[in-house]
């Protein structure tokens, strides 16, 4: 049987103020998910391989974010059609786990979306997001669907409502340039919302709700440089910028080398900023070369907006 193979991108989430609503998908890395029908084999997702960022990525369908987003759709397929479906899944991580870059999105919407394509389901994108988010729960016990909105719609993405899942997406602007430096380290998206405040101060919420408001404005005219200036997170990014060495000095790295903005993407402990495609590669390595001071090694990316998301890849 033909396999079907489909390409989720990376994603940034929050983009500073905006925890849990606002994402971005980035060009570049990304998971890539392959699925056939399993003749003979049983009803349900069989993982027979995964590659790339395997280490600790488990092949049992239910405990892994492709395998039970994929499960998720086949009981989206209405009568026998879905309940007998067998899937054969391989699984290729471009994306480490706990990376900040929505790894376990990534595998939860290319499994959805390949499962989808696969069966000609009759879902639409929300069912898809919905399929994704019961995939998401296997990393972060949670249901939020910033990186998945992100990475399945592409461009800029807000999260009004989880119950309903609504979601409104914008074209991000093309000549923004995402600087992403990953450091040799992983933070677990559990525990870094564990550690969040339980209340917040008026002043602090007043802030982050006017830089959201002003990001979508600068994205919805496309000015990459009002849209780096927005990110200013005066609740998520205090919390955790101690899970991540070295942090205070990357971000002024960024923004003495040219960047608009700078912060934390996602749970951590990935630090993006905004730039242009002028300064893109100044800022990724004075931001890189802020890390082995304090023990840490790195990786970076400069990264164009992903403004397609999840597609199919087949050769």
């Amino acid at each position: 049987m033909s396999w079907v193979k489909v390409f989720a991108p990376a994603s940034i989430a929050n983009l500073g103020p905006g925890f849990d609503c606002l994402g971005v998908a980035i060009a570049g890395p990304g998971d890539t998910v392959a699925v056939r029908r399993n003749v003979g084999g049983p009803p349900g997702v069989a993982i027979t391989e995964i590659t790339g960022n395997a280490a600790g990525i488990p092949l049992d369908a239910a405990a892994n974010c492709a395998g039970r987003a994929a499960l998720a759709v086949l009981r989206q397929i209405p009568g026998r059609a879905g309940r007998e479906a067998a899937i054969e899944m391989r699984l290729d991580k471009g994306l480490p786990r706990g990376s900040g870059l929505g790894s376990s999105a990534a595998s939860a919407v290319a499994g959805a979306v390949a499962a989808h394509l696969l069966l000609e389901s009759p879902v639409g994108s929300n069912l898809l997001l919905e399929a994704a988010l019961e995939g998401e729960m296997v990393a972060s016990g949670g249901r939020h669907a910033d990186n998945l909105a992100a990475s399945l719609l592409g461009g800029f993405t807000i999260v009004r409502s989880h119950a309903p899942i609504e979601v409104t997406r914008l074209e991000a602007p093309p000549l923004a340039r995402f600087v992403v430096v990953l450091p040799e380290m992983e933070i677990e998206t559990r525990y870094a919302r564990s550690i969040l405040p339980a209340t917040v101060g008026l002043q602090e919420a007043i802030a982050n709700w006017s830089n959201v408001a002003a990001m979508v404005a600068a994205v919805a005219r496309g000015s990459v440089a009002d849209m780096g200036k927005a990110i200013v997170d005066q609740v998520v990014e205090p919390a955790r910028r101690h899970l991540i060495p070295g942090f205070d000095e990357v971000k002024r790295s960024a923004l003495e080398a040219g960047a608009f903005g700078c912060s934390i993407s996602g749970a951590g402990p990935a630090v993006f900023a905004i730039a242009t495609p002028e300064t893109g590669q100044a800022v990724a390595l004075a931001m890189h070369a802020a890390f082995p001071p304090h023990g840490l090694s790195s990786r970076h990316f400069v990264c164009a907006p992903d403004n397609r998301g999840a597609r199919r890849v087949d050769p």
